[in-house]
């Protein structure tokens, strides 16, 4: 029997998708409660506490590489 006319599969590569809950404290240095939030959406601030769990993982396919 001919394999002429298979077309191979191309490999799959494992990966794994993991999902935290972060959970922060942040200080932020600024004259008013406005001026705060503009400077912690656009610069971030100081993380002074920082506790991670994670709550998922999944595993994913891909097609590997063409070498």
């Amino acid at each position: 029997m001919s394999k002429d006319n298979v077309t191979s599969i191309k490999e799959t590569k494992k990966t794994q998708c993991f999902s935290y809950e972060v959970v922060m404290l942040v200080h932020i240095i600024a004259d008013n409660e406005t001026d705060a939030k503009t400077q912690l959406d656009e610069k971030g601030g100081i993380v002074t506490k920082r506790d991670v769990k994670l709550v998922n993982t999944a595993t994913l396919y891909g097609e590997g590489k063409d070498k």
